[in-house]
């Protein structure tokens, strides 16, 4: 074979092997440099914050996801299913968590590892009674009434030593439990309690105690790790653009 023909064979493989090798590293750094997908876990509130619903959480949760590139998934899970969720890092986030999220377990539990975003909203541990029920102001009055609360407030009423007869995952069925006169009070966070009295139309029958017992920030909670590092970068700049423009307040301002 004529040594032309054969270094022209040559430089062809050698050319195909390069555009092979440009197309491989081309596709490498295509799949490096894509936007990380996210599994967010959730906790629905009725009207407020459900899957495929339109309340006011639905609506600030679409807003700071606004511009993300990479896909969202959204999961609603009930409270034991979503703990265990997060523990076994099964989550990459969760909305919507409280502020005391990253604070909770012990030293090298999966909480620790969270990232706090937030507060989209502040809300406050509140009682409820009714309406012909005396006040309460001091954490002491509380003890030895029948209580029904929210179940994610089982271990905050144990550090104040208040004793719940029932811990539930559904603040309507709260709500509908002490207008029955099941319970002589009920605990759970203002903004769920506020807002879900007045849909059911028994905001006359209730009033709501003067105690408050803790006040919290609603956000979104995220591990810390470079698979969630710029979700986290980008929810942050979102919640500060949506804060700074005036539209996070005028958009919660019903629920205040």
């Amino acid at each position: 074979m004529p040594l032309s023909i054969k270094l022209q064979r040559y430089m062809a493989l050698a050319i195909l092997a390069s555009a092979i090798n440009m197309l491989f590293s081309r596709d490498i750094l295509s799949q490096e440099a894509a936007t990380p997908d996210i599994n967010v876990g959730s906790m629905s509130i009725p009207f407020a914050y459900e899957q495929n619903g339109s309340g006011v959480y639905n609506t600030i949760y679409n807003k700071l996801l606004e511009g993300y590139s990479g896909e969202v998934k959204t999961t609603f899970l009930p409270s034991n299913r979503l703990t265990r969720a997060l523990v076994n890092r099964q989550m990459d986030c969760m909305y919507i968590a409280t502020d005391r999220i990253v604070s909770k377990g012990e030293d090298g539990s999966a909480y620790r590892d969270l990232d706090f975003i937030g507060p989209v909203n502040t809300i406050s541990v509140v009682a409820y009674l009714p309406k012909s029920s005396p006040d309460i102001t001091d954490v002491d009055q509380l003890k030895g009434l029948k209580i029904a609360s929210d179940v994610n407030l089982v271990d905050f009423l144990d550090q104040l030593g208040v004793e719940d007869d029932f811990h539930l995952q559904s603040q309507l069925q709260m709500i509908d439990m002490l207008v029955a006169g099941r319970v002589d009070a009920l605990i759970g966070f203002d903004f769920d309690l506020d807002f879900l009295s007045k849909k059911r139309g028994v905001r006359d029958q209730l009033k709501k105690a003067t105690i408050r017992l803790d006040s919290m920030g609603d956000g979104i909670a995220c591990f810390d790790n470079p698979k969630t590092t710029e979700f986290r970068a980008h929810i942050r700049k979102r919640l500060q653009d949506i804060t700074d423009s005036g539209w996070l307040d005028d958009t919660l301002k019903d629920y205040r």
